[in-house]
Parts: structure tokens; C-alpha cells; sequence
């Protein structure tokens, strides 16, 4: 059995922590002499140490954070082949790496369940789970959270078997992930494209808006039409957003091959379709709810990704 591929995978996860660890201590001597305002919850905004680094400082975070993201979809894939491995530490690869991009931008990462509200015994509803990392911390707090959430992925690499870690490499160049690079905070719109409707304009408007409303950068291949051929653009687009949102109005078949191609890499796409527009059998089973107009719209998406991010909307 060839443990080469492994071996390489944790040598490649112990520069990370090196670098990780020289990161730490430059913006510690950076941010020696500083001063920071606390608001009146003794909270400190998510970029008051940040903005305080030296610029070469921000680099090595941002450098150590691609090297990082760079080596989980290999490691995120092999986990999901594990016999051994169950779905709570696919779960904790996620949650660990983005408290290391956090940390690495001296923020918090946070993250809860839903949760059960009752009176009484009587059930009155439940908060939806959600994530953030709006609170900054100092590099001494950082530096803990990255170690830990660090070590957690390095034990579960360690678990990987050498042909499970083959057979995933091999899956992810089969579906082209290798070649992408991981972008937080973006959004890819999927949805027909018709610069003589207005109304499809208004939807885009909107969509893009919510997205950018809570902080993702939302953007759509203008002018990309293709007959049963996914343009290299669009791939790139859709392995390299973090959010993904189809409107499934119009049953364009442009729209159900990329919806279709997210799904092949195991990525969620939200859904939404105008009302009284069916959704194709491959996709009756998903959830995608129905808007009336442009405000429903708005509200239900608005609402759909302060439950995904954790997030409020800032309303302009």
C-alpha cells in the first residue's frame, strides 16, 4: 500500500501550521502598541486588529488561508469515502477550517444549532441554525482557536486510509475541483438570461442585492447561453462560489445543466421559482419554494440567508 500520497498531505499540513504559527507572531509584535474600542457589550469590531497589521502581515494570513483551502476539498472527499469516518467529521473539517480562516483575519468563528423554543412544555418555535465571525479577538485568542481547529483536521487525516486518499484525488480531477480555488463571501446566480424581459432584470437586481445586503459579492454570466455545454466560465463559477442561487422560472435547460453540475460536486444551490412555474422531475424532490413578485421575493430570500450565514441583511 502506497502511504506516500498521506504523507505528503500531513507534510503539507505541518508547513501550514509553520506559516500559521510565523503569522501569529508578526501581527503579535504589530499590534504590540495598539489600542482598540471595545462597544458597550465589550464586543470589538470584526476588523479593528486587521486593519491594525502591517500590509506584509496580511499577506501571510491570506497566503497560509489559500494553502489551507487548497488542500480540504481532498481531504473533505476522502473523509466522505471513510467507512469509518462518520458524517459529524465531514462536519467538523468544515467548521474547523473556517475557524482557521477566521483566525487567521483575528476574528471568531462561531456557529450554533437550532434550537427549540417552548413555554411550559408548549412548543412555540424554532431558531434556525446559522454562523458568524463578526467579533475581532486579539492574536493571543487566534492563535489558541487556529492550533486547535488545526489539530482536529490533522487527526482526522491522520485516520485516512492511502487508497481512500487516491480514490478521492482521482474524483476530484474527474469533476475539474483541483483547479478551482475556494472564494468566501461569493454568490453565483444561475438563471435565463433574456435582455428583452425586464421582469428576469428585476430578479437579478434583487437577488444580487440580498447577497451583497449581507456581505457576498453576487454575480451572474451575462451573456453566457450554451445548448447542453457548461462553459468553462460557468464551471469555474460554480466550484469556486461559496453560495450558489438558481431561479428555476422559464425551465431553461442552461439552468437545470448547471444546477445539475453543483449537485454532481455536492454543492447546495438555493433554489427559488415564480409562481405557478413547475420544477422539473430531477429536481421536484429539492426545496424550491415559489415567489409571487419581486417584494416576496426579496423577503423570502432575504430570510433564507440570515438562516444560512447567521447574518443580518443590512437594508440600504
Amino acid at each position: 500500500m502506497d502511504k506516500s500520497i498521506r504523507v505528503t498531505l500531513l507534510k503539507k499540513l505541518e508547513l501550514i501550521k509553520m506559516q500559521g504559527d510565523a503569522f501569529f507572531k508578526q501581527a503579535s509584535s504589530d499590534l504590540e502598541n495598539c489600542n482598540f474600542t471595545e462597544d458597550r457589550y465589550g464586543k470589538i469590531d470584526k476588523d479593528e486588529f486587521w486593519n491594525q497589521l502591517e500590509e506584509k502581515t496580511q499577506k501571510l494570513a491570506i497566503k497560509t488561508i489559500s494553502k489551507i483551502i487548497d488542500e480540504i476539498p481532498l481531504i473533505a472527499e476522502s473523509a466522505r469515502l471513510t467507512p469509518y469516518l462518520a458524517q459529524t467529521d465531514q462536519i467538523e473539517i468544515g467548521h474547523s477550517v473556517k475557524a482557521i480562516r477566521a483566525a487567521l483575519r483575528l476574528r471568531k468563528y462561531r456557529y450554533w444549532g437550532p434550537e427549540v423554543l417552548h413555554d411550559e412544555g408548549m412548543v412555540l418555535g424554532v431558531e434556525p441554525p446559522g454562523q458568524s465571525d463578526d467579533d475581532g479577538i486579539d492574536t493571543e485568542i487566534a492563535e489558541k482557536i487556529f492550533s486547535e481547529s488545526y489539530d482536529k483536521i490533522y487527526a482526522i487525516v491522520e485516520l485516512l486510509n492511502p487508497v481512500t486518499l487516491e480514490t478521492a484525488s482521482d474524483n476530484i480531477n474527474i469533476t475539474g475541483q483541483s483547479k478551482a480555488t475556494f472564494r468566501p463571501n461569493t454568490a453565483f446566480i444561475m438563471m435565463w438570461m433574456d435582455e428583452k424581459n425586464n421582469e428576469l432584470e428585476d430578479v437579478h437586481n434583487i437577488v444580487k442585492r440580498c447577497f451583497e445586503n449581507i456581505g457576498i459579492s453576487a454575480e451572474r454570466a451575462d451573456d453566457i447561453e450554451h445548448d447542453g455545454r457548461i462553459t468553462e466560465e460557468i464551471i469555474n463559477k460554480i466550484q469556486t462560489s461559496e453560495y450558489l442561487f438558481a431561479d428555476l422560472s422559464g425551465s431553461r435547460p442552461n439552468v437545470y445543466y448547471e444546477v445539475g453540475f453543483a449537485h454532481a460536486l455536492s454543492k447546495r444551490v438555493i433554489m427559488f421559482r415564480k409562481k405557478g412555474q413547475s420544477v422539473h422531475f430531477d429536481l421536484a424532490g429539492y426545496n424550491c419554494p415559489e415567489y409571487k413578485n419581486m417584494s416576496d421575493l426579496e423577503s423570502k430570500l432575504v430570510k433564507r440567508l440570515e438562516s444560512m450565514t447567521g447574518k443580518t441583511a443590512k437594508i440600504k
